[in-house]
């Protein structure tokens, strides 16, 4: 065995003690014993509150949490965060990563469609709704957040910024340091420009980019590869 396997092979096996806990600490004892859900060793449970839901035929490992090497993070040092309150619900499709040096902080509802891939330190704060579609691509160092964390009020103490939910629709690519905040909704096959800021509506089939964001081409009959 190559030393490149053997030390795959290392990595794995420190990683079973929180991946055993983890599935079967969420996930009902049918779904739990084929371990669907893999967890790097270096992830931090901040909060375990909540409920994790998975498709039934989720097979062994097909789900990575805080898994993959990307060239800005150091695998070393860049933890996985878990913090997911009592009202929080992550719904998770087939064979996702969710990358190395991640962050999920969450009150309300997470949900992430099968095939999607998020590298590394993608950051998301959800209070409400949060929604990936099928096959997308997050690049390093994305933040979403569907709420501004602190209230505005006016003179009749009515709050002014309530939360709204964030909608990434399938086949979307977010380019890395992009940020998309409340109310972003993007339609299939689209593809948003690094360093972006999203906070309204985009038709699908639309390259996206810009602070604040814009449509700056036509992806019609285009497609990005995973």
């Amino acid at each position: 065995m190559s030393l490149k396997k053997l030390s795959k092979l290392y990595h794995y096996v420190r990683c079973v003690p929180k991946t055993l806990f983890f599935n079967f600490y969420y996930l009902p004892l049918s779904q739990a014993i084929k371990l669907p859900i893999l967890v790097n060793h270096r992830t931090k449970f901040v909060s375990l509150g909540g409920k994790v839901s998975i498709p039934e035929s989720a097979k062994l490992g097909k789900i990575k949490l805080g898994f993959g090497r990307v060239q800005i993070a150091d695998n070393k040092y860049s933890r996985f965060i878990w913090n997911v309150d009592q009202n929080g619900h992550i719904k998770l499709g087939h064979h996702i990563k969710i990358g190395t040096g991640s962050k999920l902080h969450i009150t309300g509802t997470l949900t992430i469609g099968s095939g999607s891939n998020f590298t590394g330190e993608a950051t998301i704060v959800c209070h409400r709704e949060i929604s990936f579609g099928h096959n997308c691509l997050v690049s390093w160092q994305t933040l979403f957040m569907d709420s501004d964390l602190h209230k505005i009020t006016d003179s009749e103490n009515q709050q002014t910024n309530p939360d709204q939910p964030i909608t990434i629709e399938d086949k979307v690519w977010v380019g890395a340091r992009s940020t998309i905040l409340k109310g972003a909704h993007i339609a299939t096959n689209s593809v948003i420009a690094s360093t972006s800021t999203v906070s309204r509506q985009f038709d699908g089939n639309t390259v996206i980019g810009g602070n604040p964001a814009h449509a700056i081409a036509d992806f019609t009959g285009k497609t990005f590869h995973l």
